[in-house]
C-alpha cells in the first residue's frame, strides 16, 4: 500500500513539475510572432475619380454604372466623385486635377486610387468593377482618421495619418474634396471644391511613424448637403492614393 502511495506522489510531482500550478505555462513560439506590435487593422478603400462633362454622351453612360457601383459597395469602401475639368460644374480647382493627372483626350476619364488604374473613355460594369476589386485587394500602406467641424472662418479638418507598412513613404499631400448632389438632371456626386491651396504636404513618414494634420478651409459652410472625402496621395510617378475616408 506504502508503495502505491509513494508511485502516485511522485506521478503528482512530475506532473505539477510540468505544466505549473495555474494550468497555462509559456505559449511556444511557432515562429509568427516576431515580438513586433499586432498588424493594424485598416480596411482598404478605393477614390474613383470620374472626370466628366454635361452633354459628353459617353460620359451618359458610364456615369449610372459608377453610381450604382457605388451604392453597391458603401463609402466606406468606394468613394465615388464626379469631376468637371471644363463646361457646366467647372471649377478652377476640377481643371487643375485633370491637367494635375496628365490626362488628355477628353471625358470620361476615370482614375481608381490615382493612376493605380485608368480607364479612358466608355466602359462596362464588370470592367470598372474589376479595377474596384484590384484596389480594394491591397494592403492598405496608410491608416487614416479625420474629423470635420465648422466654425465663422469656414470648415476644418483634423486628423492622424500612420504608415502601417513596412516600407518609407516619402512625397505625400494630405488633401479633400466636397462635393453635392445636384438631381436629376445633374451628376450626383458632383465635386464643387478641391481643397489645393490648403492641402498638407508630408515630405516622409517611416513605418510606424504617425503625423497630426489640419486641413483649414476658409469660407466653405459645410452643411447637411454636403459630403466630402479626405485621401493621402502621392505627388510623384502614378500619383497613387493611400488611403481615403468618407466624410459627410
Amino acid at each position: 500500500m506504502k508503495k502505491i502511495v509513494i508511485l502516485l506522489t511522485i506521478s503528482f510531482l512530475i506532473v505539477f513539475a510540468m505544466t505549473g500550478c495555474d494550468g497555462g505555462g509559456v505559449i511556444p513560439d511557432n515562429g509568427n510572432n516576431n515580438g513586433g506590435d499586432e498588424p493594424e487593422d485598416v480596411n482598404a478603400t478605393v477614390l474613383v475619380e470620374a472626370f466628366i462633362a454635361m452633354g459628353c454622351s459617353a460620359c451618359q453612360k458610364v456615369e449610372p454604372i459608377l453610381e450604382q457601383l457605388a451604392l453597391e459597395y458603401g463609402k466606406n469602401r468606394m468613394v465615388l466623385v464626379e469631376i468637371a475639368p471644363w463646361g457646366e460644374y467647372y471649377t478652377k480647382e476640377t481643371e487643375q486635377r485633370y491637367k494635375w493627372y496628365g490626362l488628355s483626350g477628353g471625358v470620361p476619364q476615370i482614375t481608381f486610387n490615382g493612376l493605380g488604374g485608368h480607364i479612358s473613355g466608355a466602359s462596362t460594369y464588370q470592367a470598372i468593377k474589376s479595377l474596384i476589386d484590384t484596389q480594394l485587394a491591397k494592403t492598405p500602406a496608410i491608416k487614416l482618421e479625420a474629423s470635420r467641424s465648422v466654425n465663422s472662418n469656414g470648415t476644418v479638418i483634423q486628423g492622424k495619418v500612420k504608415n502601417i507598412s513596412d516600407t518609407l513613404l516619402t512625397n505625400l499631400v494630405v488633401n479633400g474634396m466636397v462635393f453635392i448632389d445636384r438631381g436629376r438632371t445633374g451628376f450626383h456626386y458632383s465635386v464643387t471644391d478641391i481643397f489645393d491651396d490648403e492641402k498638407v504636404f508630408i515630405s516622409k513618414l517611416s513605418p510606424g511613424e504617425e503625423k497630426d494634420f489640419t486641413i483649414n478651409i476658409p469660407g466653405l459652410n459645410w452643411t447637411a448637403k454636403n459630403d466630402g472625402v479626405v485621401f493621402v496621395q502621392g505627388t510623384t510617378g502614378k500619383k497613387i492614393i493611400h488611403q481615403s475616408l468618407f466624410l459627410n
